[in-house]
């Protein structure tokens, strides 16, 4: 599928997208596992969207630890961020995305939603594993909407 390869660079079968953060302010709707990007389609084309990052089940923004996860969520974005900067780099982050074909229960959908995994362009470091580590190491939020936990009491 895809591979970080130190010696040669990223080798994929279909190339990601280059992504930025988005500079609009959204502290009051981000979460932990929902980040607002741009996104570079090439040719000069530019979209701007919500991903929702595949894999990482944050609590809201309400919910115990809610807060915490979303701040150290900006935390690591904003370090990959600085990074780039510092070797003007423009588009920081490699974003792979993935169409959902299932819907929750209950739920019904009448668009076509995606949900990705954000890579640090610099190192190949997937920030979803980062990310869902830490909220893995706070047991006592017990994770959010899809987590293994949530499924389980919800039946």
């Amino acid at each position: 599928m895809w591979a970080w390869n130190p010696t040669g660079g990223w080798a994929w079968d279909f190339p990601p997208y280059r992504a930025r953060l988005s500079d609009k302010p959204r502290t009051d709707k981000d979460d932990g596992d929902t980040v607002l990007m741009v996104i570079d389609q090439g040719l000069g084309g530019h979209q701007e969207e919500a991903i929702r990052l595949e894999g990482v089940f944050a609590p809201e923004r309400h919910d115990n630890g809610g807060p915490e996860v979303a701040r150290f969520t900006a935390l690591v974005l904003d370090e990959v961020v600085e990074r780039a900067t510092a070797h003007r780099q423009r588009w920081p982050f490699l974003l792979k995305t993935v169409q959902v074909k299932s819907v929750e229960s209950g739920q019904r959908r009448s668009f076509v939603r995606y949900v990705g995994s954000l890579y640090a362009l610099d190192t190949g470091e997937c920030l979803n594993d980062t990310i869902s580590a830490f909220i893995a190491a706070h047991a006592e939020w017990g994770g959010g909407t899809g987590s293994a936990k949530a499924a389980h009491e919800n039946g």
